[in-house]
């Protein structure tokens, strides 16, 4: 008999938590041929192509269903010949799900947990395993009730021992039932650079992400600040996406700051992780970032990473070797280590190398088996 997980996605674009469980239900499709996969997303991408429709044997989105009841003719006639009850489209399709049989039921972030505890009190005795990208921040903002609907979930997966002590902390979660697992992604062979050497003449620093207060855009530009003026050599580039404001504002921030030479906000690019590769140093100024799969892709195609304490699950990579953690919002460390790196081309290549080897352990395939062994306990 096939075994039947009902996925829940908050959107189905391909970046952050979306994509890591797209590496898992590929991986799943791939390896483990009695499961079927239904796919319910929040939000659609804006194309209305979805990976995740393709990867799925059922496939929902919610965002073109109507969360209220339509109050038609028909309808009230039936209410009121029969007594029928008016139900929104969106809740028509849980009753839908209702009558199927699943075996599990993981939702993937915290935006999806509302959704999850409803169809979990559909369904009789099907686990609801969630799983947390987010820390104590991101989980305030997108669910205010998530510690009181926490109590539905059988298993809680964290993406970082970051999260996971977040989760015991901050919301009083038990530790017995949260299983850590780091985020994951890989990088093609062709763009690694297997003897990786610093340039000199000029040294590129780079940050990857949406440009928002998570992601440390006003701090990315406050270091490119530091570092320039003990070194003009430096050039720092984000690659990532800009809100209007952001736009404004961070354009204003470095003609002020009289950067324009050596801070660059990239444009889309269909291929960033070639840029990256282009790359020397991968600068994560986060100040709040579960495991961000950015600095996967950077450590697999050998950039030492400088990163902030206590804002992300990747210092715990880190720790081990192939960069620097420094002191939370240290612009002042971060700087000394940039720079350290570029005089020392002895530690650039030890931390390369370092750096490599350790995010092996964050491929596709070695992170969805360790998925597969969490869910799998409740099936």
């Amino acid at each position: 008999m096939s075994k039947r997980i009902l996925f829940l996605t908050h959107e189905s674009a391909l970046s952050g938590a979306p994509r890591s469980l797209a590496y898992f239900i590929e991986w799943l499709k791939s390896t483990q041929k009695e499961v079927e996969i239904t796919t319910i997303t929040l939000k659609d991408t804006i194309d209305k192509t979805s990976h995740f429709e393709f990867l799925s044997d059922n496939y929902y989105d919610f965002s073109r269903l109507q969360s209220r009841p339509e109050y038609t003719l028909k309808e009230r006639l039936n209410r009121k010949l029969f007594n029928l009850p008016i139900y929104s489209e969106q809740e028509k399709l849980i009753q839908q799900l209702s009558k199927e049989r699943y075996d599990l039921i993981y939702a993937n972030t915290v935006s999806t947990l509302s959704l999850g505890v409803r169809l979990k009190k559909h369904f009789k005795d099907v686990p609801l395993i969630l799983h947390v990208h987010e820390m104590r921040t991101a989980i305030e903002q997108l669910n205010s009730n998530f510690k009181q609907l926490s109590n539905n979930v059988d298993r809680f997966i964290a993406a970082s021992e970051l999260v996971k002590s977040h989760l015991v902390t901050f919301f009083d979660i038990n530790e017995k039932k949260i299983s850590r697992v780091y985020e994951c992604s890989d990088v093609s062979p062709d763009l690694i650079n297997y003897n990786k050497k610093i340039n000199s003449a000029q040294t590129n620093v780079i940050m990857v992400g949406a440009a928002y207060w998570a992601k440390g855009d006003d701090l990315f530009i406050l270091l490119a600040k530091e570092v320039v003026k003990r070194d003009n050599s430096f050039h720092f580039y984000w690659l990532g996406s800009q809100s209007k404001e952001r736009e404004t504002v961070n354009r204003a921030d470095i003609e002020k700051l009289e950067l324009e030479k050596n801070v660059h906000f990239l444009s889309y690019t269909s291929e960033p992780l070639k840029v990256v590769s282009e790359m020397d140093i991968f600068a994560l100024t986060s100040r709040s970032d579960s495991f961000p799969l950015a600095a996967i892709e950077a450590g697999l195609l050998g950039l030492p990473i400088v990163c902030f304490d206590k804002a992300s699950g990747i210092t715990e990579i880190i720790e081990k070797g192939g960069g620097s953690v420094v002191s939370y919002l240290s612009i002042q460390e971060m700087a000394d280590s940039i720079i350290h790196l570029k005089n020392n081309q002895s530690t650039y290549h030890l931390y390369s190398e370092q750096v490599k080897q350790l995010f092996k352990s964050c491929k596709p395939d070695v992170i969805s088996q360790e998925l597969y062994n969490v869910c799998f306990q409740y099936i």
